[in-house]
């Protein structure tokens, strides 16, 4: 909360949501699997963030930033009054943020299933180069998303299947202990 509030401070507001933002979506990286760090679904991470109580902490944080601008004089009482009036608008602000940020998640996850059912399938029929090319738009989708942990591990077991197969000169008879040491390095 420190971090947002300088944020805010130095940067401004539109920084300072979305450092909010950022700061929920960690948040909820760590509420639901305190000790493991890991979500199995996006739902648990909507629930962290709905019941990590961002909104209230952002409407404490605002208060407490405007607090302290007004003992120090940085801005009018008007524009300090100003603020307070439309808080609302900016709590709604960094809901919508959030939300939006989760529809995100949902749509890229989605894609990595696709992506992953498709390279399944062009690997059963021994096809490198559409494999490859379903690869590549998997990795760009791992790079997006908050990490799932069923989902991730689906998608490293395809990369070292997929890199055993291409390291090996695209031959596709690789044992069955191969691709087991492949599931188990996920």
């Amino acid at each position: 909360m420190i971090e947002v509030k300088d944020t805010l401070i130095t940067e401004g507001l539109g920084e300072g949501i979305k450092k909010v933002v950022q700061n929920g979506i960690d948040l909820g990286k760590s509420v639901v699997g305190i000790f493991t760090g890991k979500f199995e679904n996006v739902t648990q991470m909507q629930n962290a963030v709905e019941k990590g109580g961002m909104i209230e902490a952002t409407s404490d944080l605002l208060d407490t930033v405007l607090s302290k601008v007004q003992k120090k004089n940085l801005l009018p009482k008007d524009v300090i009054s100003m603020i307070k009036k439309g808080k609302n608008v900016v709590l709604d602000n960094v809901a919508k943020n959030i939300e939006n940020t989760l529809t995100e998640q949902t749509k890229e996850i989605e894609k990595i299933n696709t992506y992953s059912e498709n390279w399944q399938k062009y690997y059963e029929a021994k096809d490198f180069n559409n494999m490859e090319k379903e690869y590549k738009k998997l990795e760009k989708s791992l790079d997006k998303i908050i990490p799932l942990e069923n989902t991730l591990k689906r998608a490293r077991q395809i990369e070292n299947i997929h890199n055993r197969i291409k390291n090996n000169g695209q031959n596709f008879k690789i044992s069955n202990e191969e691709i087991e040491l492949a599931k188990k390095l996920a």
